[in-house]
């Protein structure tokens, strides 16, 4: 996520009282507290969940990679998200008193653009177009010269991937779950106290994101207790800080977009790319693919950088395009 910090950044700046294109609510303090109160409840019951059943919580004695154990947390994060998705409906539509056209548009469910959801995977693509050409092209000339039968690492990848029970997790349940509770569930309440900062509905709203990756430390410990102490808060602080940052793009398409869909699509995405490399050489023995891909990695941050705002218009956008 190369100057993704940077950009948001600047264009918040830019516009630090953005209007919304829904209805004013009278804005109280109540209703400031409420969606921060609920947002940290909804944080909860989402990893709480994993922790209700003994199969289902962390355990020395047990790898969260088992199949029995996903297909259990798997179960546990979709009755999560019933119950995150009564209460948003709930509080936007008795407490808050929008009406059922308004509910359904702040939780980014409809109207439905496929073409949006076009634009925010190519605008995606553009920042990874460093690690797509390392797993389509420069990976697969190495692969071949090794006489790895392999026309397509990525998409076999993918495939043999979604085959398992962690691929399922990593690619489709995950994606899926996350967006609904923390972008169309926490996101849609900040968005229904009036004048809400662009600032605090990208930068802020992702923290509650990334603090509930934060337990992976615990379970990391519980799995791990003869790593030192120091490993796993360093892996921890990488996780927060990366998912973070995936945040805020992710909530940056979801109100540009005013697409769930769009965000589910991003976020599967990002889970499938992985973490861009950002050091190192692909090929000893061909230096050329190394610049090829650092390259591209630096043309890839410049066309996002551009394209952010400009690739993101829509007509179902939460934010005004003029603001």
């Amino acid at each position: 996520m190369v100057s993704l910090s940077s950009t948001l950044g600047s264009l918040a700046r830019r516009h630090p009282s953005s209007s919304l294109l829904l209805p004013d609510i009278p804005q109280t303090h109540t209703a400031a507290a409420s969606a921060v109160l609920l947002s940290i409840l909804f944080t909860c019951i989402y990893v709480g969940v994993l922790y209700l059943h003994p199969l289902t919580r962390p355990s020395p004695r047990q790898s969260r990679d088992a199949p029995s154990v996903i297909r259990l947390r798997i179960r546990a994060v979709y009755t999560s998200c019933l119950i995150t998705t009564a209460s948003t409906v709930y509080a936007l539509r008795v407490l808050g008193g929008l009406d059922i056209p308004t509910t359904v548009k702040y939780m980014g469910i409809y109207p439905f653009n496929p073409l949006d959801v076009l634009k925010a995977l190519f605008l995606t693509a553009v920042l990874f177009i460093g690690p797509l050409a390392e797993k389509l092209w420069l990976d697969r000339d190495i692969n071949i010269n090794n006489n790895i039968n392999n026309n397509n690492s990525l998409l076999l990848d993918i495939k043999t991937s979604l085959s398992s029970w962690i691929g399922w997790r990593n690619y489709i349940v995950g994606p899926i779950t996350e967006e609904i509770t923390f972008r169309s569930h926490i996101l849609s309440l900040h968005l229904s106290v009036p004048h809400t900062s662009l600032t605090t509905l990208i930068f802020l709203t992702p923290l509650y994101f990334g603090i509930a990756h934060l337990h992976h430390f615990y379970e990391f410990k519980l799995t791990h207790p003869d790593v030192p102490l120091h490993f796993g808060l360093i892996r921890s602080l990488i996780q927060f800080s990366y998912t973070t940052l995936f945040g805020w793009f992710a909530s940056w398409v979801y109100l540009r977009f005013g697409s769930l869909w769009a965000a589910i699509a991003v976020h599967s995405f990002c889970n499938v790319m992985g973490l861009p490399r950002f050091w190192g050489s692909l090929d000893h023995q061909h230096p050329w693919k190394t610049w090829v891909y650092y390259t591209l990695l630096v043309v890839g941050a410049v066309g996002f950088y551009s394209g952010l705002w400009r690739w993101t218009d829509s007509p179902n956008s939460l934010i005004l395009h003029q603001m």
